[in-house]
C-alpha cells in the first residue's frame, strides 16, 4: 500500500510519468487515506516542495466527489498545459459517476485552466458537452494560448481543437456576456503597449480575424456567422456586450446580395437600442436602397423608434435617411413617419424635421401655445412599512436560510435582531441549517459570508469552538489579498457583524437597532422601550446602541435615555449629539499599478470629524486619503459587493452626505466598471428628508455619470424623488457637477442626459434642474459638451419664462453668425 511519504516522494522529485502511474494506480482505500493531506495542500498552504500543479493533481485523483475535486479550480495557480493532459487522464480512467457535475463546477470559476481541464473532459469523450454559459464564454480565454512574443495566429491554436470549428463557435458567439470578453481580448491583441515596448500589435491574434479566415477558407459557414452577429443587438444584453459584434460585422463586409436577404433583420435593427446598431443598419439599408429588392414598408414600420430616441446623431441621421428615401422612392410617402420627431426633445431635431416637411409640401401647422408652467408642489412621503422582528427561532432559521442566496439589508437586520434575543434557542431544522451553513463555500469578499459565520456562531456547541474565532471579514483587496480596514466604511459594517457573532456565542443580548420600517428608521420611543428591558442578563452593545441612535431622527435623539453605562462613550455622545459635519472636498491622486493610468478621485473629508471610538468608519471621514486606495479595490472581483454596501446604507437613514462620503471610492470605480455597485447608496440618498449637502450632490452627479445604466436609472429616480418631495437642492447639485466637469472626472453627456430624463420626467424638477445648469453653465466655455447642457436650459427656459446668466463667450458667439448648437442654443437663452 503506498504511504504518504512514498507519494509524497514522487510527487516532489518523479518524473511526469511517475507521477501519473502513482496517481492513477491509487486503491480506493489509498484515495480514501491520502485524500485529506493532499486537499489540505491547497486549502491551508503546502509545507513540502510540491509543485502547485501536482498538488492539485493529486487532490484530482484521490477526490470522492465534486466538492474535493474542485478545490483545484478554486485554490489552484501556476497550472500548466501538462496538468490539463495529466488531469483529463486521470479523471478518464478513473470515470467516477460524478465527472459530468465536476465539469459544470469548474466553469463556474471561469478561468482559462478550468475551462481547458472541462473541454479536454469533452473531448476525450468522458463527459457530455454540457450546457452550461461559462462553457461556451471560456472558450474566449481557453482557446488563445500566448507566451511572451513567441506568438501564433489565434485560427492555428483553433486549430488545434477542430471540434471547435462550426456549431461550437456559433453557439459561444450566440452566448451573453462573449461579447465584451471579445471586445477586451481584440481590443489586447491590436494595440501597443507602452510597459512592453519590444511588443507590437497582433491583429492575427484577435478573434476577429481568426473567424474571417475561416470563413474564408471555408471551414465557418458564412452566413450561419452574418446571421448570429446581426442577432445579438436583437437580444436583451448590455451594450457592452454588443460592441465587438459590429466589427465583426463589418469585417465581414456584406454584399448587397446578403443585405437584401436580410433587409427584415436589419429593420429591426432600427429599433434596438443601442446606437452603433442602429447606425450600421441606417448604413447598410441605405446601400440597399437603390436595389430593386429594396422594401421600404418595414424601414417605415421600424422609424418610428428610431426617430423616438433620445440621442441626437441617430435620429438626424435617420431623418437624412428617410429624405434619400422620398427622393430615390417617390412613391413612398413618409410625412406621417417624419412628423414624429416633430416631437423630440432636442430643439434642432425638431427643427429638422419641420423643414423637411416643408420640403415635401408638408409643413405643420403652428402649435397652439402651450400653457403656462405651474411650479410643482412638494408632496408628502408616504411611510415606508413597517419591520417585524422574528417571532421564533424556526422563523430565524428561515431568514439566515435566505441569507445564504441573497443578502437583503432587511431580512439582515431582522437576522441580527434575532440573533441577540434567541442566542440559546435553538430550531427544530438547528442540524440541517448547521450542516448548510458549514458546507458553504463562497469567495473571501462575497457579503454571504456574513450570514454562514452568524449561523455557526449561534449553531455550533460552544465547548468545540474558541469564542473569538469568529471573523466576518468583508471588502477585501486581490493584491496583495486583505480584508477591508475596520476603520472603513466596510471594515465597519465587517467589524459590526463580527461583534454581533461573539455576542451570540455568549448568550441573549437586549437587541436596539432594529429599524421600525423599512427606510431603517427607528422611533425614540421604540428604543427607550428597548433599552428598558436591558439588564445584567442581557447586556447591550455599544456600537449596536450607536448604530440604533443614529436610525433615530436628530430631532428625537435628545429624547433617548441613555443607560448610565453608556454615557461616557465617545460613539454613544458622537451619535446622540448628531454633529453636522465641516466638509471639505479635496481631489486625491491615486493609482494602484505602476502601469495604471493615476486616477483623481474626488473625496470629501469632515475637517471636525474623529476616528477614535467605536463608531470608526460609520461616522468619522477625517481623513479619506488614508485608505482611499485600499477602498479603491474593496470587492473588485465580487458581484455581490453592491449588497455589502446596502449593509451600509442601511446604517445611516439621516445621515446621507456620511454615507455619500464614504461612497465616493466605489462611485468613482462606477465611472469605468460595467456593474454598478452603489445603487444602494444612491437608494438611500433617494430617502433623505433634507437638503442635499455637497457630498450627496456630488455622489448624485457622480451616479449620473456611472457606466452601467443601473447607476444613471438609481441617480435620475433619486433625483426625481428628491425633487417631488421637496428637497432637491438644484444649487448644490449644480455647484458639484462644475467641479467635477472642471476636474474631468465625469462625461458631460452622460450628465446632460440624466439631467434632460428627469426633467422631461416630472415638472416638479424643472426648476431644480435649471439652477443646476445655472452653476453648471459658468464651466462649459470651451467644453465640447456645452451643446447638450445649453439646449436643455433653452428647452426649460422656453417652458418656464425663466432663464439663465450666460457667460460671455456664449453671449458673443450667440451674436455671430454660427450654427453650432452651443450657438442656437444660446441664442434661445437670450431670447427668454
Amino acid at each position: 500500500m503506498t504511504d504518504f511519504d512514498a507519494a509524497l516522494a514522487v510527487l516532489e522529485g518523479g518524473t511526469r510519468e511517475e507521477v501519473r502511474a502513482l496517481l492513477v494506480g491509487l486503491t480506493p482505500q489509498e484515495r480514501k487515506a491520502l485524500g485529506p493531506k493532499f486537499r489540505r495542500w491547497l486549502t491551508h498552504g503546502s509545507t513540502v516542495r510540491v509543485p502547485r500543479h501536482r498538488e492539485s493533481l493529486a487532490v484530482i485523483a484521490t477526490a470522492d466527489g465534486v466538492r474535493q475535486a474542485r478545490l483545484f479550480a478554486t485554490h489552484g495557480w501556476g497550472l500548466t498545459e501538462d496538468f490539463v493532459e495529466d488531469a483529463v487522464a486521470i479523471l478518464g480512467l478513473r470515470s467516477p459517476a460524478w465527472l459530468p457535475d465536476f465539469v459544470e463546477a469548474i466553469l463556474v470559476e471561469e478561468t482559462r485552466w478550468n475551462w481547458r481541464v472541462a473541454r479536454g473532459i469533452v473531448r476525450g469523450g468522458f463527459a457530455p458537452e454540457p450546457n452550461h454559459p461559462e462553457y461556451f464564454r471560456g472558450t474566449v480565454r481557453g482557446v488563445p494560448d500566448y507566451h511572451g512574443r513567441n506568438r501564433r495566429p489565434l485560427v492555428e491554436q483553433v486549430e488545434r481543437d477542430p471540434g471547435l470549428i462550426g456549431d461550437h463557435l456559433l453557439t459561444m458567439l450566440s452566448t451573453e456576456g462573449v461579447g465584451r470578453l471579445l471586445a477586451f481580448h481584440d481590443s489586447v491583441m491590436e494595440r501597443r503597449h507602452d510597459s512592453l515596448p519590444d511588443l507590437a500589435e497582433f491583429p492575427a491574434g484577435t478573434w476577429r480575424i481568426a473567424l474571417v479566415t475561416l470563413v474564408r477558407e471555408q471551414r465557418l459557414d458564412r452566413g450561419c456567422l452574418l446571421d448570429t452577429v446581426l442577432a445579438a443587438p436583437l437580444r436583451d444584453w448590455a451594450a457592452a456586450d454588443l460592441g465587438w459584434y459590429i466589427g465583426m460585422h463589418d469585417a465581414l463586409e456584406p454584399t448587397v446580395d446578403e443585405i437584401a436577404q436580410r433587409q427584415g433583420t436589419y429593420a429591426r435593427l432600427l429599433t434596438v437600442e443601442h446606437g452603433p446598431s442602429v447606425k450600421t443598419a441606417q448604413r447598410e439599408l441605405l446601400r440597399l436602397m437603390p436595389d430593386k429588392r429594396f422594401e421600404p414598408d418595414p424601414i417605415l414600420a421600424a422609424s418610428s423608434a428610431t426617430l423616438g430616441r433620445s440621442d441626437k446623431a441617430a435620429v438626424a441621421a435617420h431623418l437624412r435617411f428617410l429624405e434619400k428615401l422620398a427622393k430615390t422612392h417617390p412613391n413612398v410617402a413618409i410625412t406621417d413617419t417624419v412628423r414624429v420627431a416633430t416631437e423630440h426633445a432636442r430643439a434642432d431635431v425638431r427643427a429638422q424635421a419641420a423643414k423637411i416637411l416643408a420640403r415635401l409640401g408638408a409643413a405643420e401647422a403652428p402649435a397652439d401655445e402651450a400653457a403656462p408652467f405651474v411650479r410643482a408642489e412638494p408632496e408628502a412621503r408616504t411611510p415606508a412599512v413597517a419591520v417585524q422582528p422574528v417571532r421564533s427561532e424556526d422563523e430565524l432559521a428561515e431568514v439566515l436560510l435566505g441569507l445564504f442566496e441573497e443578502v437583503d439589508p432587511v431580512e439582515t437586520e431582522r437576522a441580527i435582531d434575532g440573533l441577540l434575543r434567541l442566542a440559546d434557542k435553538r430550531p427544530s431544522t438547528a442540524d440541517l441549517l448547521h450542516a448548510r451553513a458549514a458546507a458553504a463555500e463562497y469567495y473571501q469578499d462575497d457579503p454571504r459570508i456574513a450570514a454562514r459565520v452568524l449561523t455557526l456562531a449561534w449553531l455550533t456547541p460552544r465547548r468545540r469552538i474558541r469564542d473569538d474565532d469568529w471573523p466576518i471579514l468583508l471588502g477585501h483587496m486581490i493584491f496583495p489579498a486583505e480584508a477591508a480596514a475596520p476603520q472603513t466604511f466596510v471594515g465597519a459594517i465587517g467589524r459590526r457583524l463580527t461583534g454581533i457573532a461573539h455576542a451570540v456565542r455568549e448568550g441573549p443580548h437586549t437587541s436596539l437597532a432594529l429599524p421600525t420600517r423599512a427606510d431603517f428608521t427607528l422611533d425614540a420611543k421604540e428604543l427607550n422601550r428597548r433599552l428598558s428591558e436591558a439588564s445584567r442578563s442581557r447586556p447591550i452593545l455599544e456600537l449596536e446602541l450607536v448604530i440604533a441612535l443614529l436610525r433615530v431622527p436628530p430631532v428625537e435623539r435628545s429624547m433617548v435615555d441613555i443607560p448610565r453605562s453608556m454615557r461616557k462613550s465617545s460613539a454613544v455622545i458622537a451619535a446622540r449629539e448628531g454633529r453636522r459635519p465641516k466638509w471639505l472636498r479635496r481631489v486625491a491622486q491615486n493609482r494602484r499599478m505602476n502601469w495604471e493610468p493615476e486616477r483623481r478621485i474626488p473625496v470629501f473629508c469632515d475637517e471636525q470629524g474623529s476616528e477614535g471610538h467605536a463608531a470608526a468608519g460609520i461616522l468619522a471621514r477625517s481623513q479619506p486619503e488614508a485608505t482611499l486606495g485600499p477602498e479603491g479595490n474593496y470587492g473588485e472581483y465580487e458581484s455581490h459587493f453592491e449588497q455589502t454596501l446596502g449593509l451600509g446604507a442601511a446604517l445611516l437613514p439621516h445621515d446621507h452626505d456620511v454615507l455619500a462620503s464614504h461612497a465616493h471610492p466605489y462611485l468613482h470605480r462606477d465611472l469605468r466598471k460595467d456593474r454598478a455597485c452603489t445603487v444602494h447608496v444612491i437608494d438611500a440618498i433617494a430617502r433623505a428628508t433634507t437638503g442635499n449637502g455637497p457630498p450627496a450632490s456630488s455622489a448624485l452627479v457622480l451616479a449620473l455619470a456611472a457606466k452601467d445604466a443601473r447607476g444613471r436609472t438609481a441617480a435620475q429616480d433619486a433625483v426625481l424623488d428628491l425633487a417631488r418631495y421637496g428637497v432637491l437642492d438644484g444649487e448644490e447639485l449644480g455647484r458639484q457637477a462644475a467641479l467635477l466637469l472642471t476636474d474631468d472626472i465625469v462625461v458631460g453627456q452622460r450628465v446632460s442626459g440624466g439631467l434632460t430624463e428627469c426633467a422631461r420626467a416630472s415638472d416638479a424638477a424643472v426648476l431644480p434642474i435649471l439652477d443646476a445648469l445655472q452653476e453648471v453653465a459658468r464651466v462649459l466655455p470651451g467644453r465640447r459638451d456645452a451643446g447638450a447642457f445649453l439646449e436643455l436650459a433653452a428647452d426649460l427656459a422656453e417652458r418656464t419664462g425663466r432663464t439663465i446668466d450666460l457667460p460671455t463667450e456664449f453671449r458673443a458667439l450667440a451674436s455671430e453668425k454660427s450654427s453650432s448648437m452651443v450657438a442656437k442654443a444660446a441664442r434661445r437663452l437670450l431670447k427668454v
